[in-house]
Protein backbone atom coordinates (compact mmCIF):
# COMPACT_ATOMS: atom_id res chain seq x y z
CA UNK A 1 0.00 0.00 0.00
CA UNK A 2 1.90 3.78 -1.24
CA UNK A 3 1.15 6.40 1.34
CA UNK A 4 1.47 10.39 0.32
CA UNK A 5 3.04 12.70 2.41
CA UNK A 6 3.52 16.17 1.83
CA UNK A 7 6.60 18.23 3.08
CA UNK A 8 6.91 21.69 3.67
CA UNK A 9 10.71 22.52 3.16
CA UNK A 10 13.23 21.13 1.38
CA UNK A 11 11.94 18.35 -1.12
CA UNK A 12 13.29 14.92 -0.37
CA UNK A 13 12.75 10.91 -1.04
CA UNK A 14 9.72 10.34 0.79
CA UNK A 15 8.23 6.65 0.16
CA UNK A 16 10.07 3.65 -0.77
CA UNK A 17 7.72 0.14 -1.91
CA UNK A 18 9.29 -2.66 -4.08
CA UNK A 19 12.41 -0.26 -4.85
CA UNK A 20 10.73 2.30 -6.69
CA UNK A 21 10.94 5.83 -4.98
CA UNK A 22 8.46 8.84 -4.58
CA UNK A 23 9.61 12.30 -4.06
CA UNK A 24 7.06 14.97 -2.65
CA UNK A 25 6.24 17.99 -4.15
CA UNK A 26 8.66 20.81 -5.94
CA UNK A 27 7.97 24.75 -5.97
CA UNK A 28 9.28 26.59 -8.54
CA UNK A 29 9.03 23.86 -11.52
CA UNK A 30 9.47 25.86 -14.92
CA UNK A 31 9.27 29.16 -13.60
CA UNK A 32 12.80 29.08 -14.65
CA UNK A 33 13.08 26.33 -16.98
CA UNK A 34 17.25 25.90 -17.04
CA UNK A 35 17.92 26.30 -13.11
CA UNK A 36 14.67 24.11 -12.16
CA UNK A 37 14.83 21.83 -14.25
CA UNK A 38 18.45 21.40 -13.21
CA UNK A 39 17.51 21.32 -9.44
CA UNK A 40 14.62 19.38 -9.51
CA UNK A 41 16.70 16.38 -11.68
CA UNK A 42 19.34 17.00 -8.75
CA UNK A 43 16.57 16.30 -6.32
CA UNK A 44 14.60 13.95 -7.33
CA UNK A 45 17.72 11.83 -8.34
CA UNK A 46 20.17 12.34 -5.02
CA UNK A 47 18.56 9.63 -2.96
CA UNK A 48 19.14 6.84 -5.64
CA UNK A 49 21.76 7.79 -7.71
CA UNK A 50 24.82 10.75 -7.94
CA UNK A 51 24.02 13.14 -10.08
CA UNK A 52 27.54 14.77 -10.55
CA UNK A 53 28.28 15.78 -14.22
CA UNK A 54 24.47 16.19 -15.00
CA UNK A 55 22.94 17.00 -18.25
CA UNK A 56 20.17 17.84 -19.23
CA UNK A 57 18.25 18.50 -22.34
CA UNK A 58 14.75 18.36 -24.07
CA UNK A 59 14.07 14.97 -26.33
CA UNK A 60 12.52 16.14 -29.94
CA UNK A 61 8.93 14.28 -30.70
CA UNK A 62 7.44 14.24 -27.98
CA UNK A 63 3.60 14.67 -28.86
CA UNK A 64 1.87 14.97 -25.34
CA UNK A 65 4.42 15.96 -22.77
CA UNK A 66 7.92 17.48 -22.02
CA UNK A 67 10.57 14.98 -22.12
CA UNK A 68 14.01 15.60 -21.20
CA UNK A 69 16.84 13.46 -21.26
CA UNK A 70 19.22 13.10 -18.27
CA UNK A 71 22.48 12.28 -19.23
CA UNK A 72 25.42 11.30 -16.58
CA UNK A 73 29.32 11.10 -17.31
CA UNK A 74 28.11 11.29 -21.06
CA UNK A 75 25.91 8.56 -20.78
CA UNK A 76 22.11 8.71 -21.39
CA UNK A 77 20.59 7.30 -17.86
CA UNK A 78 17.24 8.64 -17.32
CA UNK A 79 14.27 10.42 -19.11
CA UNK A 80 12.36 12.77 -17.05
CA UNK A 81 8.53 13.69 -18.43
CA UNK A 82 6.74 16.25 -17.31
CA UNK A 83 2.95 15.66 -18.09
CA UNK A 84 0.44 17.97 -19.93
CA UNK A 85 -2.52 18.76 -17.62
CA UNK A 86 -5.63 20.57 -18.38
CA UNK A 87 -8.95 21.66 -17.48
CA UNK A 88 -10.87 19.85 -19.92
CA UNK A 89 -8.55 16.82 -19.93
CA UNK A 90 -8.98 15.31 -16.59
CA UNK A 91 -6.54 11.99 -17.24
CA UNK A 92 -4.08 11.87 -14.67
CA UNK A 93 -0.82 11.14 -17.14
CA UNK A 94 1.18 10.41 -14.71
CA UNK A 95 -0.37 8.27 -12.58
CA UNK A 96 -1.37 6.31 -15.63
CA UNK A 97 1.91 5.77 -16.59
CA UNK A 98 3.39 5.51 -13.28
CA UNK A 99 1.35 3.00 -12.28
CA UNK A 100 1.37 0.65 -14.95
CA UNK A 101 5.06 0.48 -14.88
CA UNK A 102 4.77 0.02 -11.95
CA UNK A 103 3.03 -3.20 -12.04
CA UNK A 104 5.03 -4.59 -14.81
CA UNK A 105 7.87 -3.78 -12.84
CA UNK A 106 6.69 -5.98 -9.43
CA UNK A 107 5.67 -8.84 -12.34
CA UNK A 108 8.84 -9.02 -13.79
CA UNK A 109 8.72 -7.38 -17.32
CA UNK A 110 11.96 -6.56 -18.32
CA UNK A 111 10.62 -4.99 -21.76
CA UNK A 112 9.80 -1.64 -20.44
CA UNK A 113 11.65 0.78 -18.65
CA UNK A 114 12.04 0.83 -14.98
CA UNK A 115 10.32 3.21 -13.49
CA UNK A 116 12.84 5.13 -11.00
CA UNK A 117 11.10 8.32 -9.39
CA UNK A 118 7.71 10.30 -9.11
CA UNK A 119 6.39 13.20 -7.84
CA UNK A 120 2.82 12.94 -8.50
CA UNK A 121 1.89 16.40 -7.40
CA UNK A 122 3.83 18.11 -10.14
CA UNK A 123 3.24 15.36 -12.86
CA UNK A 124 6.99 14.67 -12.85
CA UNK A 125 8.08 11.06 -13.48
CA UNK A 126 12.16 9.58 -14.26
CA UNK A 127 12.16 6.50 -15.79
CA UNK A 128 15.34 4.53 -17.06
CA UNK A 129 16.49 5.52 -20.60
CA UNK A 130 16.49 2.75 -23.42
CA UNK A 131 19.32 3.04 -25.42
CA UNK A 132 18.27 1.99 -29.21
CA UNK A 133 16.42 3.12 -32.22
CA UNK A 134 12.85 3.43 -33.52
CA UNK A 135 11.38 0.56 -35.39
CA UNK A 136 10.81 1.62 -38.98
CA UNK A 137 7.73 0.52 -40.99
CA UNK A 138 10.10 -0.92 -43.47
CA UNK A 139 11.29 -3.91 -41.02
CA UNK A 140 8.57 -4.96 -38.72
CA UNK A 141 8.65 -8.44 -39.00
CA UNK A 142 6.82 -11.70 -37.58
CA UNK A 143 9.66 -10.99 -34.93
CA UNK A 144 8.46 -7.79 -33.71
CA UNK A 145 5.02 -9.53 -33.58
CA UNK A 146 5.49 -11.88 -31.72
CA UNK A 147 7.56 -9.81 -29.14
CA UNK A 148 4.23 -7.64 -29.19
CA UNK A 149 2.27 -10.87 -28.02
CA UNK A 150 5.04 -11.50 -25.91
CA UNK A 151 4.74 -8.67 -23.72
CA UNK A 152 0.63 -8.29 -23.64
CA UNK A 153 0.63 -12.05 -22.76
CA UNK A 154 3.19 -11.20 -19.87
CA UNK A 155 1.23 -8.11 -18.54
CA UNK A 156 -1.61 -9.82 -18.34
CA UNK A 157 -0.52 -13.52 -16.98
CA UNK A 158 -1.51 -12.97 -13.41
CA UNK A 159 -4.83 -10.87 -13.79
CA UNK A 160 -7.95 -13.03 -13.55
CA UNK A 161 -10.80 -11.91 -12.10
CA UNK A 162 -9.19 -9.95 -9.45
CA UNK A 163 -8.69 -6.20 -9.95
CA UNK A 164 -4.91 -5.04 -10.11
CA UNK A 165 -4.05 -2.81 -7.62
CA UNK A 166 -4.15 0.71 -8.45
CA UNK A 167 -4.38 0.09 -12.28
CA UNK A 168 -6.54 2.94 -13.50
CA UNK A 169 -9.35 1.88 -16.43
CA UNK A 170 -7.78 2.55 -19.99
CA UNK A 171 -8.04 6.12 -21.79
CA UNK A 172 -11.71 5.40 -23.22
CA UNK A 173 -11.97 2.67 -21.64
CA UNK A 174 -14.77 0.10 -23.16
CA UNK A 175 -16.88 -2.75 -21.96
CA UNK A 176 -19.74 -2.88 -23.66
CA UNK A 177 -20.93 -2.32 -27.63
CA UNK A 178 -22.40 0.91 -27.01
CA UNK A 179 -19.47 2.04 -24.88
CA UNK A 180 -17.61 1.68 -28.28
CA UNK A 181 -20.12 3.72 -30.23
CA UNK A 182 -20.53 5.98 -27.78
CA UNK A 183 -16.62 6.66 -27.39
CA UNK A 184 -16.83 7.72 -31.45
CA UNK A 185 -19.46 9.61 -30.80
CA UNK A 186 -18.15 12.35 -28.47
CA UNK A 187 -15.08 12.30 -30.23
CA UNK A 188 -16.95 13.64 -33.67
CA UNK A 189 -19.09 15.93 -31.55
CA UNK A 190 -15.91 17.56 -30.35
CA UNK A 191 -15.13 18.20 -34.04
CA UNK A 192 -18.18 19.77 -34.92
CA UNK A 193 -17.11 22.43 -32.53
CA UNK A 194 -13.69 23.18 -34.39
CA UNK A 195 -12.89 26.29 -34.99
CA UNK A 196 -13.55 27.68 -38.93
CA UNK A 197 -11.10 30.90 -38.80
CA UNK A 198 -8.81 29.84 -41.06
CA UNK A 199 -8.59 27.51 -45.01
CA UNK A 200 -7.37 25.02 -43.21
CA UNK A 201 -9.90 24.77 -40.39
CA UNK A 202 -12.73 25.19 -43.08
CA UNK A 203 -11.17 22.37 -45.06
CA UNK A 204 -11.16 19.67 -42.22
CA UNK A 205 -14.37 20.62 -41.07
CA UNK A 206 -15.37 19.71 -44.42
CA UNK A 207 -14.70 16.71 -44.58
CA UNK A 208 -15.46 16.02 -40.95
CA UNK A 209 -19.04 17.10 -42.01
CA UNK A 210 -19.43 15.42 -45.62
CA UNK A 211 -17.00 12.34 -45.81
CA UNK A 212 -16.24 11.29 -42.09
CA UNK A 213 -19.88 11.56 -40.43
CA UNK A 214 -21.85 10.12 -43.37
CA UNK A 215 -19.68 6.75 -43.49
CA UNK A 216 -19.92 7.10 -39.65
CA UNK A 217 -23.59 7.31 -39.53
CA UNK A 218 -23.10 3.57 -41.94
CA UNK A 219 -21.19 1.98 -39.84
CA UNK A 220 -23.48 3.17 -36.45
CA UNK A 221 -26.01 1.39 -38.46
CA UNK A 222 -24.81 -1.57 -39.30
CA UNK A 223 -24.24 -2.25 -35.93
CA UNK A 224 -27.88 -1.41 -34.65
CA UNK A 225 -29.10 -3.61 -37.76
CA UNK A 226 -27.22 -6.60 -35.92
CA UNK A 227 -28.37 -5.76 -32.62
CA UNK A 228 -31.88 -5.84 -33.87
CA UNK A 229 -31.06 -9.14 -35.35
CA UNK A 230 -30.12 -10.49 -31.87
CA UNK A 231 -26.48 -10.68 -33.35
CA UNK A 232 -25.02 -7.74 -30.64
CA UNK A 233 -26.13 -6.53 -27.33
CA UNK A 234 -25.31 -2.98 -27.39
CA UNK A 235 -25.29 -3.18 -24.00
CA UNK A 236 -23.72 -6.29 -22.89
CA UNK A 237 -20.69 -5.92 -20.67
CA UNK A 238 -17.84 -7.85 -20.91
CA UNK A 239 -16.99 -10.34 -18.17
CA UNK A 240 -14.88 -9.48 -15.69
CA UNK A 241 -12.47 -12.32 -17.04
CA UNK A 242 -12.41 -11.28 -20.37
CA UNK A 243 -11.39 -7.71 -19.62
CA UNK A 244 -7.73 -7.04 -19.73
CA UNK A 245 -4.35 -5.19 -18.96
CA UNK A 246 -4.18 -2.81 -21.81
CA UNK A 247 -0.82 -0.77 -22.73
CA UNK A 248 -3.15 1.52 -24.46
CA UNK A 249 -1.89 3.23 -27.74
CA UNK A 250 0.34 0.04 -28.19
CA UNK A 251 2.46 -0.35 -31.35
CA UNK A 252 5.37 0.16 -32.64
CA UNK A 253 5.17 4.00 -32.73
CA UNK A 254 5.89 3.87 -28.60
CA UNK A 255 8.61 1.17 -29.09
CA UNK A 256 12.18 1.03 -29.15
CA UNK A 257 14.65 -1.66 -30.45
CA UNK A 258 18.08 -2.00 -29.12
CA UNK A 259 21.22 -3.60 -31.16
CA UNK A 260 20.09 -6.85 -30.17
CA UNK A 261 16.98 -7.15 -31.56
CA UNK A 262 15.09 -6.74 -28.54
CA UNK A 263 11.77 -3.95 -28.13
CA UNK A 264 10.59 -1.96 -25.61
CA UNK A 265 7.47 -0.33 -25.16
CA UNK A 266 7.20 2.67 -24.19
CA UNK A 267 4.44 5.12 -23.42
CA UNK A 268 1.56 3.97 -21.09
CA UNK A 269 -0.21 7.08 -20.07
CA UNK A 270 -3.38 5.78 -21.26
CA UNK A 271 -2.83 2.29 -20.28
CA UNK A 272 -5.03 0.22 -18.11
CA UNK A 273 -8.07 -2.37 -18.14
CA UNK A 274 -9.98 -2.71 -20.90
CA UNK A 275 -12.09 -4.57 -24.03
CA UNK A 276 -8.88 -6.56 -25.94
CA UNK A 277 -10.83 -5.95 -29.12
CA UNK A 278 -10.32 -2.75 -28.41
CA UNK A 279 -6.41 -3.33 -27.94
CA UNK A 280 -6.29 -5.22 -31.02
CA UNK A 281 -8.05 -2.20 -33.10
CA UNK A 282 -6.04 0.23 -31.85
CA UNK A 283 -2.79 -1.49 -32.58
CA UNK A 284 -3.93 -2.06 -36.08
CA UNK A 285 -4.92 1.64 -36.70
CA UNK A 286 -2.41 3.96 -34.82
CA UNK A 287 -0.91 5.61 -38.24
CA UNK A 288 2.62 6.25 -37.17
CA UNK A 289 4.27 3.02 -37.45
CA UNK A 290 0.96 1.02 -39.53
CA UNK A 291 1.36 -2.75 -39.02
CA UNK A 292 0.21 -4.49 -41.54
CA UNK A 293 -3.18 -6.26 -41.52
CA UNK A 294 -1.83 -9.74 -42.54
CA UNK A 295 -0.51 -9.87 -39.07
CA UNK A 296 -4.05 -10.09 -37.58
CA UNK A 297 -5.16 -13.19 -37.42
CA UNK A 298 -2.20 -14.21 -35.76
CA UNK A 299 -2.09 -11.18 -33.27
CA UNK A 300 -5.82 -11.58 -32.90
CA UNK A 301 -5.70 -15.52 -32.27
CA UNK A 302 -3.32 -15.07 -29.33
CA UNK A 303 -5.39 -12.63 -27.53
CA UNK A 304 -9.06 -14.03 -27.90
CA UNK A 305 -8.66 -17.51 -27.89
CA UNK A 306 -7.92 -17.92 -24.36
CA UNK A 307 -10.97 -15.88 -23.71
CA UNK A 308 -14.41 -17.55 -22.63
CA UNK A 309 -16.70 -17.91 -26.00
CA UNK A 310 -13.90 -16.46 -28.31
CA UNK A 311 -16.41 -16.97 -31.42
CA UNK A 312 -18.50 -14.25 -29.50
CA UNK A 313 -14.88 -11.77 -29.85
CA UNK A 314 -14.04 -12.13 -33.57
CA UNK A 315 -17.39 -11.01 -33.83
CA UNK A 316 -17.03 -8.44 -32.26
CA UNK A 317 -13.74 -7.66 -33.27
CA UNK A 318 -14.78 -7.71 -37.18
CA UNK A 319 -17.64 -5.22 -36.12
CA UNK A 320 -15.30 -2.76 -34.08
CA UNK A 321 -12.70 -2.28 -36.80
CA UNK A 322 -14.16 -0.09 -38.59
CA UNK A 323 -15.26 1.51 -35.71
CA UNK A 324 -12.00 2.57 -34.89
CA UNK A 325 -10.88 3.06 -37.82
CA UNK A 326 -13.00 6.15 -38.03
CA UNK A 327 -12.24 7.08 -34.14
CA UNK A 328 -8.83 7.16 -35.32
CA UNK A 329 -9.48 9.69 -38.28
CA UNK A 330 -10.87 12.18 -35.64
CA UNK A 331 -7.83 11.41 -32.87
CA UNK A 332 -5.38 12.40 -35.87
CA UNK A 333 -7.59 15.61 -36.18
CA UNK A 334 -7.11 16.65 -32.26
CA UNK A 335 -4.97 19.09 -33.28
CA UNK A 336 -7.80 21.16 -34.78
CA UNK A 337 -9.44 21.28 -31.08
CA UNK A 338 -8.33 23.67 -28.12
CA UNK A 339 -6.74 20.59 -25.94
CA UNK A 340 -5.08 18.95 -28.70
CA UNK A 341 -3.24 22.48 -29.86
CA UNK A 342 -2.42 23.05 -25.89
CA UNK A 343 -0.93 19.60 -25.75
CA UNK A 344 0.82 20.09 -28.73
CA UNK A 345 2.30 23.06 -27.76
CA UNK A 346 3.06 21.97 -24.13
CA UNK A 347 5.11 19.41 -25.39
CA UNK A 348 6.80 21.50 -28.16
CA UNK A 349 6.51 25.30 -28.76
CA UNK A 350 8.09 25.55 -31.39
CA UNK A 351 5.46 24.17 -33.47
CA UNK A 352 3.78 25.66 -36.25
CA UNK A 353 0.48 24.54 -35.82
CA UNK A 354 -0.74 25.51 -39.42
CA UNK A 355 1.47 23.06 -41.16
CA UNK A 356 0.38 20.53 -38.32
CA UNK A 357 -3.10 20.95 -39.10
CA UNK A 358 -2.20 20.25 -42.91
CA UNK A 359 -0.02 17.31 -41.88
CA UNK A 360 -2.83 15.51 -39.52
CA UNK A 361 -5.91 16.53 -41.64
CA UNK A 362 -3.98 14.09 -44.99
CA UNK A 363 -2.98 11.61 -42.54
CA UNK A 364 -6.85 11.60 -41.09
CA UNK A 365 -8.12 11.47 -44.79
CA UNK A 366 -5.76 8.43 -45.54
CA UNK A 367 -6.96 5.97 -42.53
CA UNK A 368 -10.54 7.66 -43.61
CA UNK A 369 -9.92 5.45 -46.84
CA UNK A 370 -8.88 2.27 -44.98
CA UNK A 371 -12.04 2.66 -43.09
CA UNK A 372 -14.19 3.05 -46.71
CA UNK A 373 -12.29 -1.20 -47.11
CA UNK A 374 -13.70 -2.58 -43.85
CA UNK A 375 -17.03 -1.92 -44.47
Amino acid sequence: MIRTERVRRTPAILLQGAGIKYAGSLRGIMDNPEEDLHSLSRELLSGIDCPDNLVIYPKSGGGNNKVFILEMNGIPKYVMKHYFRHAADPRDRCRAEWTFLEYAADAGISCVPKPIICDPDRGIAVYEYIHGHKVPTEHLSGNHITQALDFFEAINKNYDSGTPKNLLPAAESCFSMRDHLECVNRRIDRLLQMDTGSEIDRSAIHFVRNELIPRWENVRKDILEQEKQGLSGLDDCLKKRDICISPSDFGFHNAIQTDAGTVFFIDFEYAGLDDPVKMICDFFCQPEVPVPHSYLPMFSARVLDSLDNPGSHYRRLKMLLPVHTIKWCCIILNEFLPVGRARRIFANSDLDMNEIKGKQLKKAKNMFKMANTMI
